[in-house]
């Protein structure tokens, strides 16, 4: 009889243990999927602020040279986040749980550092935008 109940108590802990890795996993997964969603709606400030500065560039060619340089921190950023988009994978069929946690954690620094160079090209990007067409 007290063998029994410890079988099923450590049956129970086993089973609770699982369950909390598994709410590990996810919410890890989700803070990694909510910034990369965050990531593809800034995309579309990326194309606006490109074809921005594409038109000032062909309005007015003497800022050409610094035109490329913002178009091209955008390009830098948008090719980041396809290239950290191809490599990930969110199939963790036959990884434990610490190996699952060490992949989620590493892309999670990924995608922060891809946040941070978005954020700064877009809102250098916006800076420049604004001040050749305050001329």
């Amino acid at each position: 009889m007290i063998r029994k109940t410890i079988v099923i108590l450590f049956t129970g802990l086993v089973l609770f243990g699982c369950n909390d890795d598994k709410k590990q996993e996810t919410a890890l997964l989700n803070d990694v999927i909510k910034t990369h969603e965050k990531l593809m709606a800034d995309d579309g400030t990326i194309m606006k602020n490109k074809m921005e500065l594409k038109n000032l560039a062909t309005s007015d060619t003497t800022i050409k040279d610094s035109v490329a340089v913002y178009s091209k921190t955008l390009d830098d950023a948008d090719n980041a986040m396809m290239a950290w988009m191809n490599k990930f994978s969110p199939d963790f069929t036959g990884k434990s749980h610490e190996q699952i946690m060490t992949y989620l954690n590493s892309q999670k620094t990924q995608i922060l550092k891809l946040d941070t160079q978005i954020n700064q090209a877009i809102a250098t990007s916006n800076k420049y935008i604004l001040k050749v067409k305050a001329k």
